[in-house]
């Protein structure tokens, strides 16, 4: 063979094998840099989210149970993406604190007060698991029961309202209840009396007839149970397997919620 052109083969075959090892090593380079954005994590939430009041109503254990709870945890996350977190007990503040609320990679919500695990989100509710596995959940809060109860002013001869007259339209006392008050005679209310906290009223049964749940609460225990309501008169009756209540309406508008009787009256707005 002419040595011109077994020079130019090898030539040719050395520059060939340079370039697809040039390629080969882009290639493995882009290879990393994909990988290392298909690796990269981050959490499907953001503070955004969670912008604005949020009530604890329920606790459940690791088993999905509902367990009782002598404290209330209230947050309330800001437009510059603070927490603040308060809890509450007997109607009382036991606690208040502002710091920044983070969330991180793994769904993990710091309130700077409690570490939880983001369970679910939506646009009215929310369920926070603690450090102890336990689940809180959180419905929306328009204005928290203790700012209610702040604004309220008694009337100047503290009596209770007179029930207003003609039915009751269990259209407006469907929802989410909160009780921001409660006037009582002194030494009505002890230790041993169980009182009403919230009323959620979801589902109706028949005109006069709802269901949903109550949160009521008896010495230092607040519990979560089902219960029906009925209309009767101007009187409701709320029915739990554990406590029933048979009290007169004083204002149900949609808006106001009130009943009780002279010895115990409940202020209601809705969440």
């Amino acid at each position: 063979m002419n040595p011109r052109y077994l020079l130019s083969i090898v030539v040719f075959f050395y520059f060939a094998n340079a370039s697809f090892a040039q390629q080969g090593e882009l290639v493995a380079r882009g290879h990393r840099r994909t990988t290392g954005t298909e690796d990269a994590k981050s959490s499907i939430y953001s503070v955004s989210q969670f912008i604005g009041r949020w009530q604890e109503v329920k606790r459940t254990n690791a088993g999905k149970k509902n367990i009782a709870f002598t404290d209330t945890t209230l947050l309330h996350f800001n437009d510059d993406k603070t927490v603040e977190t308060r809890n509450t007990a007997d109607d009382k503040m036991t606690m208040h604190m502002v710091e920044k609320a983070t969330i991180d990679e793994d769904n993990s919500l710091s309130t700077g007060a409690e570490d939880y695990t983001i369970v679910s989100v939506s646009k009215d509710a929310m369920a926070l698991q603690g450090e102890d596995e336990v689940v809180h959940y959180f419905k929306r809060s328009g204005v928290f029961a203790y700012e209610l109860a702040e604004k309220y002013v008694p009337a100047k001869n503290n009596t209770t309202p007179e029930p207003e007259l003609g039915k009751i339209s269990l259209t407006k006392i469907m929802g989410h209840w909160t009780v921001y008050k409660r006037q009582a005679k002194p030494g009505f209310v002890t230790p041993a009396l169980t009182v009403i906290k919230y009323l959620e009223l979801t589902q109706k049964v028949d005109k006069n007839t709802a269901s949903g749940m109550v949160t009521i609460y008896k010495s230092t225990v607040s519990e979560q149970v089902p219960c029906t309501v009925t209309i009767d008169g101007t009187n409701i009756k709320i029915v739990t397997s554990e406590v029933s209540f048979d009290l007169p309406v004083a204002v149900a508008d949609g808006q106001e919620f009130d009943f009780g009787t002279t010895d115990l009256m409940y202020f209601c707005k809705q969440l």
